[in-house]
């Protein structure tokens, strides 16, 4: 463990580690990945030491468990479904145009 950084995020699958990283650093954040070759030893050493890793720095550590946690069960805030003003096709929330003619979503719904 390094003095002033914690790790967020431990998993065998390094693109997902990589995908947790990008989040992180894309909301202002500096991470960094560890472990990322140790998985051919697994086996010759304990299997939670050869995971792919993500670390940032102590004080970042409440944020960027929040981040990860988005990454990976998606926005913990739902945006309410609208009806398209030009052709009356009811979307999802998370849709900002309208997939049947193309319109924006109006800036009076929330999303």
């Amino acid at each position: 463990m390094s003095a002033g950084q914690v790790c967020v995020f431990r998993h065998s699958n390094v693109l997902l580690v990589s995908h947790v990283r990008n989040v992180i650093e894309s909301a202002g954040l500096s991470a960094a990945l560890r472990n990322m070759t140790l998985a051919g030893g697994a086996g010759e050493l304990p299997p939670d030491q050869c995971e792919a890793e993500v670390w940032v720095a102590i004080e970042a550590e409440w944020q960027a468990g929040q981040l990860v946690r988005e990454a990976l069960d998606g926005p913990s805030v739902t945006t309410p479904a609208w009806r398209c003003a030009g052709c009356g096709e009811r979307l999802d929330g998370v849709f900002d145009r309208c997939w049947q003619c193309g319109q924006a979503r109006p800036r009076d719904v929330p999303g």
